[in-house]
């Protein structure tokens, strides 16, 4: 074999021995890790479920990458794959914080104006039970029946203050719940309020 065929076999083998004993792209690796803890930390998975899921499913494919090169025989393995992987991952992480930080947001809006009409519910209940509390006209039994509609609304408005408490924790999603709940609630009061007030022919 000439020199020159010898020296081509032996860079081949030589580019054939580097490849195969690649390692895994460990500094990517770790940065990936450390996106992902960073994308969890702003619990993308509750204000941005979507973008969540697929992030670990990118990050599933790169750790399935890697362990299926680390089950090759070392001169088989490559990381390019790996790598490719990682650059979809990292696309996914961004995304999904973008995505996390801007749910965040529009939930903790929607929660503020929920509370925001609950507590107005509230005043249109006060000023409601307030015009039925001066009527002149009190049939037998409107004090009864005034003491039980006071309590419910006495009830009620007991619980405007976990609305507060709710947003301060940033549990918005139970925020807005609570407070459509009670807006409904109070909505209903103020009519039985003012059927009361027509019933006495106030």
């Amino acid at each position: 074999m000439s020199r020159t065929k010898l020296f081509v076999a032996a860079l081949l083998a030589v580019s054939v021995i580097a490849a195969g004993c690649a390692k895994p792209p460990q500094q990517e690796l770790d940065t990936a890790k450390a996106l992902m803890n960073e994308v969890e930390g702003m619990a993308a998975a509750k204000w941005a479920p979507e973008a969540w899921a697929k992030t670990q499913e990118a990050m599933n494919a790169v750790t399935a990458e890697v362990d299926a090169q680390g089950a090759k025989f070392a001169l088989m393995r490559s990381y390019k794959k790996t790598k490719e992987l990682l650059a979809a991952f990292t696309t996914a992480a961004n995304d999904a914080k973008t995505a996390a930080a801007a749910g965040k947001d529009k939930w903790k809006s929607d929660a503020q104006a929920a509370v925001d009409a609950a507590k107005g519910a509230v005043t249109a209940a006060q000023t409601a039970m307030t015009d039925l509390e001066g009527c002149k006209r009190k049939p037998k039994g409107f004090a009864k029946d005034m003491e039980m509609m006071k309590g419910n609304f006495d009830s009620l408005n007991a619980q405007v203050a976990g609305l507060d408490s709710s947003m301060a924790s940033e549990d918005y999603q139970g925020a807005k719940s609570a407070a459509e709940a009670l807006k409904a609630q109070f909505d209903n009061l103020v009519t039985e309020f003012q059927n009361a007030k027509t019933k006495i022919k106030c």
